[in-house]
């Protein structure tokens, strides 16, 4: 994929994870949220999509950052949770704030849906493909830059101090992607706590977390292993 083409496709993606999102929100009855959300914005666009190319290209789920985690990659991990959980919980436990912790049951299977989608897609697949055709830092940037835009389709999101700070936040996982060797266990295990701390503390601007929300993610959480299973399974028997 050359740089003109993957640029293009980098923004049509954008696009289509806005639209996904927005509509889900919308109208979001379960039904429609599943459609536009998961299904949509999840499974195809952040999920399939990256995969057929990957398929297209003969390259493996290594190239999209699926490796085992050695020292460097433990020590990058570890130092990007502590940094990014503590900044967030420290102030506001000195200041006796009381955090709602039972919000959290809920939350976490989607989250940890979301998460992957997230991390696959803007990290694995984009900044991977970026790195290679444009360098280091014009990937670090392009990740961060979509991951916090794609925050558009949520209307708890769209503020632009939010966007601004989502963009910091998306740098962070660039960051930590590449410094661990491009590696989308790190990075997504950097998101996910962030993720749960953050619904924790801004939880009003996330779309409600309910039963329905996280049967949905179950559900799409058994379709990402099921494909996943398929694509190494076609990939062995490719190159035999």
């Amino acid at each position: 994929m050359g740089s003109k083409k993957l640029l293009l496709y980098l923004i049509g993606t954008e696009a289509m994870l806005i639209l996904c999102i927005a509509l889900a929100n919308l109208n979001p009855t379960p039904i429609l949220y599943f459609i536009f959300y998961n299904l949509l914005y999840g499974l195809i666009f952040s999920f399939l999509v990256p995969l057929y190319c990957l398929r297209k290209e003969k390259e493996s789920l290594t190239s999209a950052g699926v490796k085992r985690l050695g020292t460097r990659q433990i020590a990058v991990l570890l130092a990007f949770v502590v940094f990014s959980v503590g900044g967030q919980l420290i102030p506001k436990m000195a200041a006796g704030e009381q955090m709602p912790w039972h919000l959290l049951p809920l939350g976490i299977v989607p989250l940890i849906m979301t998460t992957f989608f997230e991390e696959f897609l803007f990290r694995g697949f984009v900044q991977s493909r970026a790195e290679q055709q444009l360098g280091c830092l014009p990937a670090v940037l392009i990740s961060g830059a979509m991951f916090s835009l794609y925050h558009l389709g949520y209307p708890g999101f769209r503020a632009w101090e939010d966007l601004l700070l989502l963009f910091a936040v998306g740098l962070g996982f660039a960051a930590a992607y590449r410094l661990s060797g491009n590696n989308l266990i790190v990075s997504y295990f950097v998101n996910l706590p962030n993720a749960f701390v953050t619904y924790i503390l801004k939880y009003e601007q996330f779309p409600v977390m309910s039963v329905s929300s996280t049967i949905a993610a179950a559900i799409s959480l058994v379709l990402i292993g099921f494909i996943i299973l398929m694509f190494r399974n076609t990939n062995r028997t490719m190159r035999r």
